[in-house]
C-alpha cells in the first residue's frame, strides 16, 4: 500500500476522490478482497454424543481438524487485512468527521457508514 500518501484527507467535499484513491491503495496493497469477503465463521464446536464410541468420537475430531485449521488460517488472514484497511481509512479522515462515524469491526461496514454520510438523501458533509 505504498500509495497511501496519495490518498487525500476526507474533508467532506472530496468523498469521490478520497474513495477512488482509497480503493486504488487497497487494490495495490492486495487487501481489497477484505471489502467483499465477510469475516470467516468459526466451525461449530464438536460435542460427543451420549452413545458415541470413543473410536467414532476420535474419527469425528480428526475429520473436523482440517476445518478448524482452515478457519484459523482464514480468520488470521482476514483479521490482518481488515485491521490494515481500517487503519488506513481512519488515518485519512479529518478528525471532526472521524468522530461522527460510529465504530464497527469490519472495514466494509465502516466504509458503508462513511458513504451514507456523503451520498443519498442526507449528504451530511457533502456540498
Amino acid at each position: 500500500m505504498g500509495c497511501i500518501k496519495d490518498i487525500p484527507t476526507l474533508k467532506g467535499d472530496n468523498y469521490a476522490e478520497w474513495k477512488r484513491k482509497l480503493d486504488l491503495a487497497f487494490i495495490l496493497g492486495e487487501v481489497d478482497w477484505v471489502l467483499i469477503t465477510p469475516c470467516p465463521i468459526e466451525p461449530a464446536e464438536l460435542i460427543k454424543g451420549e452413545n458415541e464410541s470413543d473410536a467414532d468420537w476420535q474419527k469425528r475430531q480428526r475429520d473436523n481438524a482440517p476445518l478448524v485449521m482452515s478457519y484459523d488460517i482464514e480468520q488470521k488472514k482476514w483479521s490482518l487485512a481488515n485491521k490494515k484497511c481500517l487503519a488506513v481509512v481512519k488515518n485519512t479522515i479529518e478528525p471532526t468527521i472521524l468522530g461522527s462515524i460510529p465504530e464497527c469491526d469490519a472495514v466494509s461496514e465502516y466504509l458503508e457508514r462513511i458513504k451514507s454520510q456523503f451520498t443519498g438523501s442526507s449528504k451530511t458533509y457533502a456540498t
